[in-house]
């Protein structure tokens, strides 16, 4: 976080086969993330993670994201910028990372 920034939000959420947790700063700085386990019990079972992280370039015009998948297939990322004043972004671009 910067010099000035506060936590405005903060989720943190553990279950036996998952987790989530999500922050959010004064400043424009987040992330959120989800970890599953999938095939769970079997020779195939593994830790799936998908989420997103992001921040405000310094003028403030700026949003910078980073969407990520981990898996079997390795760790795969996908960075995209927009004027910051598309506020849906965010949750439209991890919607689709869910989705796939």
């Amino acid at each position: 976080m910067g010099q000035d920034s506060e936590l405005i939000d903060y989720e943190s959420v553990q279950g036996q086969e998952m987790y989530r947790f999500k922050y959010e700063t004064s400043d424009g700085q987040f992330r959120e993330e989800v970890g599953m386990l999938v095939n769970v019990g079997t020779p195939e079972q593994e830790l799936m993670v998908m989420g997103q992280y992001g921040f405000k370039s310094k003028d403030g015009g700026t949003m910078v994201m980073v969407m990520y998948t981990s898996g079997k297939k390795g760790y795969r990322a996908r960075t995209v910028t927009r004027n910051s004043r598309d506020a849906d972004l965010r949750n439209k671009a991890f919607l689709s990372l869910l989705m796939g």
